[in-house]
Formats: C-alpha cells, structure tokens, sequence
C-alpha cells in the first residue's frame, strides 16, 4: 500500500494490477516425409521422389530463421531407408538428396516403423519438439514387417500405435482413381487427416503441409 501527501489518501496496489513481459520461445517443428519408393507406385515413382524432394528445400527456404527441421524416409525394396536425417540445412538437404532410390517391394509397414522411431528419438533429444508425419503412397504394400504377417492387418495395427503418441500425420493419396480405400483407413488409424492429390509435385505437396502445419 502506498500513502500520497499529508492527507489519509491512500494508492492500494492489488496482484491483478502487477505486470511482467514474459518472453516465449517458438516450438521447433520437424516435418518427416515417408515416401513409397517402391515399384508399385508405376512410372510416377521419380516424380514423387522429385516432389518430395522438391518440398523439402522449399520448406528449409523457409525455415531456417527458425531452425525447423525436416527429414525424409523411403521405402522400397525389403526396407525403409532414412535418407535424409533431421536437418535445418539446405545444403547438407541437396547433398544427401542427389540420389533418389527407387524400385523394388512395397515394406510399407517398414516405412511407418523407421518414420515412427526417427520422430521418438527426435522427441527425446527435443521433448518440446512438435512433428508432422507425412506419409505418400499409392496405397499398395507387398512385403510386411514381421516375416510371414498378414501386410495390411500388420500395418494398421503398427499405425494404431503411431497414433498413440499424437503425432500429427496427413496421409498423402498419389493414385490417379477414386482414391485408396486402405489409406483412408490408414488415416484412420493414425489419427491424422487424409489427402488425395492425383498429379503430386512439390507445389502441392507444400500447400498440404502448410495447411497441416497451421492446424
């Protein structure tokens, strides 16, 4: 309390009137893009690869200020490759990204695993971190994690868990039809929203992204 002149005015300051600038830092996000590389996505696969890859330097563009992180994980053949690590450089980006491996099996389940364990390990190095899962395919998958499992009961059971850890995650639908009805379900299972774009290349692919991102 605080007294004013000679007389028995009287300022009374109460808690609600007490101020302080309190200065909050950006949570960093990464974006994980988990690509089906394989042979079953047809003559398109490069494209997508081209997209993918496309996106990510887009996004790092942008990004940087505020050392946002992307990574990247295809799978083709009888696994899922990481090849890009989490990064916020766009020229470590084009060097890890100047050979796009294609072809092979669909280990679709292998991809979502090697997608999952990457954004784990992120998280416990960055509990404050916040990642977007991003998942392209044509919706086929012929070669399961665990040798002699049914593939699609195996990977919904596999995004059952993912989503467990809400994780955000757009699946990203690149037939040219009416659409997948296993990654809708997929979506499902995930938690995460569901996105059909029949001509992929990075322009789309980074208005998806930003449109999750804002969510």
């Amino acid at each position: 309390m605080l007294r004013s002149g000679l007389g028995a005015s009287t300022l009374e300051i109460q808690t609600p009137d007490l101020r302080r600038k309190v200065f909050l830092r950006r949570q960093r996000s990464l974006v994980v893009l988990a690509i089906d590389a394989s042979e079953s996505m047809g003559e398109g696969t490069l494209e997508r690869m081209k997209a993918a890859k496309g996106a990510i330097l887009a996004l790092l563009t942008t990004a940087y200020q505020n050392r946002d992180q992307v990574a990247l994980v295809a799978f083709r053949g009888r696994q899922a490759e990481v090849l890009l690590r989490p990064t916020s450089s766009i020229l470590l980006a084009q060097q890890q990204l100047r050979k796009l491996p294609i072809g092979g099996a669909t280990p679709f389940a292998a991809g979502l695993w090697q997608a999952w364990q990457l954004i784990r390990n992120e998280r416990h190095k960055q509990p404050s971190l916040q990642p977007l899962l991003v998942i392209v395919s044509d919706g086929e998958a012929n070669l399961p994690l665990a040798p002699g499992a049914e593939i699609f009961p195996e990977l919904f059971a596999l995004a059952r868990k993912v989503g467990k850890d809400r994780i955000d995650t757009v699946v990203v639908d690149s037939c040219a039809g009416l659409g997948s009805s296993r990654l809708k379900q997929l979506a499902r299972e995930l938690g995460g929203s569901y996105q059909q774009i029949r001509e992929l290349h990075a322009g789309r692919l980074i208005e998806v992204l930003r449109t999750a991102e804002k969510k």
